[in-house]
């Protein structure tokens, strides 16, 4: 990892004048690279001869580059302060700059793509552009589902959501890794739904540390102020009072409603289920992983990212 890794925020952007400088400070961030290194692996197990860096770059950087770009838009549409501890690209500019930098980053993505050998460049081109149309579509269900009233919200949807916003993309970088190995198309299916189960799980690991992780880098409950149906969400407006249904709902009290939904899921019995949903996902990533050929190589490579806090 540490071999490519350095290589790739190596790129300069000049045409962007004195707002490149965000497009790296956005790329900078941290983070593990989880995307670009799924890339490899799944590249690396199944290339037909030696693997080779050069021709998987352009991929790993095109992937991190449009995850890049969900998060800087992320932060604007939720309003958020922080991104792993520093200060996010709207509040040290403005909302409009942020998603002109978060619009780069993406046109960045495609131009690196051009590197790319021209007997995989079109599949990976295209299999690229259709996932991240599947994370916009999240965010829109995203934003749909909070305006919903909760009780009309069901489990099921909110995992859907999940899986759009966050499995989607993930998914596309164990696939694009086959599809750099020129493996056929029903290990290409396969590798991105093993991706996308472990999108889920990062999706509902985010979601649980935003109540029970002071190490994240964001203060607590932020979802709960913003009004996100997440599973804790849900599970809690079927138990509260009808008093704090209410303030669920009122878009105006987030801030009033933090302490209180934040009180109710370190509730013990509240937060052994939340535990409980959590470690499922996970077993559910460890289940389809092996399923695929080879699975326990790549899977072995992400044990060590099980329980992050960023």
């Amino acid at each position: 990892m540490q071999e490519w890794e350095g290589l790739l925020p190596a790129i300069t952007w000049p045409e962007m004048g004195s707002w490149e400088k965000w497009m790296h400070y956005a790329l900078e961030g941290g983070g593990k690279r989880l995307r670009p290194r799924l890339v490899w692996e799944v590249y690396a197990l199944y290339a037909k001869g030696d693997p080779d860096l050069v021709e998987a770059l352009p991929a790993m950087r095109a992937i991190e580059l449009v995850h890049t770009f969900t998060l800087v838009h992320d932060d604007v549409m939720d309003r958020s302060e922080l991104r792993r501890g520093r200060p996010t690209i709207h509040t040290l500019t403005d909302e409009n700059t942020a998603i002109l930098i978060g619009d780069a980053l993406i046109i960045a993505a495609y131009e690196v793509l051009s590197d790319l050998r021209p007997e995989v460049q079109a599949k990976v081109l295209r299999h690229l552009s259709r996932q991240a149309l599947r994370v916009c579509h999240g965010q829109l269900l995203d934003l749909a589902l909070a305006q919903r009233p909760t009780a009309t919200v069901k489990l099921e949807e909110y995992l859907q959501m999940i899986r759009e916003k966050t499995g989607a993309l993930m998914g596309a970088a164990m696939a694009i890794g086959g599809l750099l190995a020129q493996q056929e198309d029903p290990l290409i299916t396969a590798l991105q739904e093993a991706g996308e189960k472990l999108g889920i799980f990062f999706q509902v690991q985010d979601d649980y540390l935003d109540a029970y992780s002071t190490q994240t880098g964001k203060p607590l409950g932020g979802d709960i102020v913003e009004g996100k149906r997440t599973f804790l969400w849900l599970w809690a407006y079927e138990e509260v009072s009808p008093a704090v249904r209410a303030l669920m709902e009122d878009p105006t009290k987030g801030e009033e409603r933090r302490a209180i939904l934040l009180e109710y899921y370190h509730k013990p019995a509240f937060a052994q289920k939340a535990r409980a949903f959590w470690e499922a996902q996970f077993q559910e990533v460890e289940r389809t992983f092996l399923t695929l050929p080879q699975g326990e190589k790549v899977w072995s490579t992400l044990r060590e990212l099980y329980g992050r806090q960023r």
